[in-house]
């Protein structure tokens, strides 16, 4: 086991002490054989003096050996107790290494050791505490993110079809025209009305128009590229943002649209089918670039196909405003 040394005390100081502990114990049993030999030669005086030196040498090395056990017994335990335990404190040696402090000290040793086990047991298990509580809080976190993702989600749907309603539509359509404003790039918005929809409820019911206008958005959802957003803009009409989107191609897909519509339309059995009419406007035919006027411009768009429409089954066009 390797010695430790209470900084406070130098080594030449305990070579010293050492020193000179061992010259006054070779004058102690010098004086030893010196009084034997008085004694056997009979000079009794001499001898007493001898012997009276002997006890004043005693002393001093009763003194001196005390304070060599001394020494041994707390002042080095002392400084290796305190060497180690910073050093346990700061993870460098590990506590059992406290175990190695002897002396009078390896009691308190001991306890400083089970002190620091007890220390890091407690550390551990408020870190564990403090992960569970993180975990925990993260979980009600996301849960409650969760919860008001779907509220939002709920608010701006529309409960029938499943669509965006006008109200989220109102939110998007002026930042997609900003957004494509600003980076140049094409917008088209297609606006939808169903034909005949309120001959359809008086015959068939409002169950029957439920299931057209549910049927017309899943159309809606399954024809529209990736990216486009569709709305339910009230009543029986219908909005979809595309951007991205060239002229050319919103015209096709409002075709495509308009055919499947119409074909779906023509599975009820009424005297007057539903069908669709479509507009279609686009960004570049603005003067100014703005959410309202976008809209007006494709509200007049399908007031011109639902005119034709009607002009062509005999009846009155139905005016929408945007």
């Amino acid at each position: 086991m390797t010695d430790f040394v209470d900084p406070s005390i130098s080594r030449p100081r305990i070579h010293r002490k050492r020193m000179v502990s061992a010259l006054v114990i070779i004058a102690e049993s010098g004086g030893f054989i010196g009084l034997t030999a008085l004694l056997l030669s009979g000079r009794l005086m001499d001898a007493l003096v001898v012997l009276q030196l002997m006890m004043a040498l005693a002393l001093p090395v009763t003194v001196m050996w005390a304070t060599v056990r001394r020494h041994r017994n707390w002042h080095q335990p002392l400084g290796q107790l305190q060497e180690l335990i910073p050093r346990v404190r700061d993870g460098l040696e590990p506590i059992e290494s406290l175990a190695k402090v002897g002396g009078k000290l390896a009691p308190l040793a001991a306890l400083c050791q089970q002190m620091l086990r007890d220390v890091r047991e407690e550390k551990l298990r408020i870190m564990q505490l403090e992960e569970e509580v993180r975990q925990r809080i993260a979980t009600r976190t996301e849960a409650l993110e969760r919860r008001i993702g779907a509220l939002r989600q709920q608010a701006a749907r529309d409960g029938l079809t499943g669509l965006f309603n006008r109200r989220a539509l109102d939110d998007y359509l002026p930042e997609a025209v900003e957004r494509c404003t600003e980076g140049k790039t094409p917008l088209c918005l297609i606006m939808i009305d169903i034909d005949n929809f309120k001959p359809l409820n008086d015959s068939l019911g409002h169950a029957a128009g439920d299931q057209m206008l549910k049927s017309l958005a899943q159309i809606i959802r399954s024809t529209i590229r990736e990216g486009d957003v569709a709305f339910r803009n009230g009543g029986d009409e219908f909005v979809v943002v595309m951007e991205g989107c060239e002229p050319a191609s919103a015209e096709e897909l409002a075709k495509r649209i308009e055919s499947l519509g119409g074909s779906f339309g023509k599975t009820f059995r009424v005297k007057q089918p539903p069908g669709l009419s479509i507009g279609v406007a686009h960004l570049d035919q603005l003067r100014e670039p703005a959410a309202q006027h976008l809209l007006r411009a494709a509200d007049q768009a399908l007031y011109k196909v639902k005119t034709a429409h009607h002009a062509a089954a005999g009846g009155p066009a139905r005016r929408r405003s945007a």
